[in-house]
C-alpha cells in the first residue's frame, strides 16, 4: 500500500516538476529575444523587449512557484528515511522546509504574491493609459491574499 501511496504522490510532484522545468525554458527563451532586441536597439518599436524581459520575470516566476509546490509536496508526503528526499533536503534551502500545509500555503502565497505584483506591473504597462476596471482586479487579488496571510500568520501567533 505505501508503494502505491508514493506512486501516485509521485504523479503531481513530477509533473509539477516537469511544468516548472517547462516554464524555465520558456522564460530563458522570452530572456534571450528581449536581450537580442535591445541590442538590435529595438527597444522603441512595437517589438518591445523591455516588456518581453519583463515577461520572462514573470514566467519565471510562475515556475518557481510550481518548482515550490513540488518540493513541498515531495517534503510533505514522501517519507524522510529516503533516497530520494536525502536528495531533495540536499538542495533545499532552509526557508523552503515545509513541515506541514500551512507553511507549505504561506510559501506558495509569497511566491503568488510577487507574480502578481509583476504581473499587474505589466499590465498597467501594456494599458499605455487606458485604464479600465478590469486593470484593478490584479491589486484587488494582491489586497486579498496579502489581507489573508496576515490574518493567518496572527492567528499562527495566538
Amino acid at each position: 500500500m505505501k508503494t502505491f501511496f508514493r506512486f501516485i504522490i509521485a504523479i503531481p510532484v513530477i509533473t509539477s516538476f516537469v511544468i516548472a522545468i517547462l516554464f524555465i525554458v520558456m522564460g530563458v527563451y522570452e530572456t534571450v529575444h528581449g536581450i537580442i532586441g535591445v541590442l538590435k536597439g529595438q527597444a522603441h518599436s512595437e517589438f518591445r523587449p523591455g516588456l518581453m524581459l519583463f515577461e520572462a520575470l514573470d514566467i519565471f516566476l510562475i515556475g518557481f512557484l510550481f518548482l515550490i509546490f513540488a518540493i513541498g509536496f515531495a517534503q510533505l508526503f514522501f517519507l524522510k528515511p529516503s533516497k530520494f528526499m536525502d536528495w531533495v533536503d540536499s538542495f533545499t534551502p532552509e526557508w523552503l522546509k515545509v513541515h506541514n500545509f500551512t507553511d507549505l500555503k504561506l510559501i506558495l502565497w509569497d511566491t503568488v504574491l510577487t507574480t502578481l505584483v509583476f504581473l499587474c506591473i505589466g499590465d498597467i504597462y501594456t494599458a499605455s493609459g487606458v485604464y479600465t476596471w478590469e486593470l484593478l482586479m490584479t491589486p484587488i487579488a494582491i489586497l486579498l491574499i496579502s489581507l489573508s496571510k496576515f490574518l493567518i500568520k496572527k492567528a499562527k501567533k495566538l
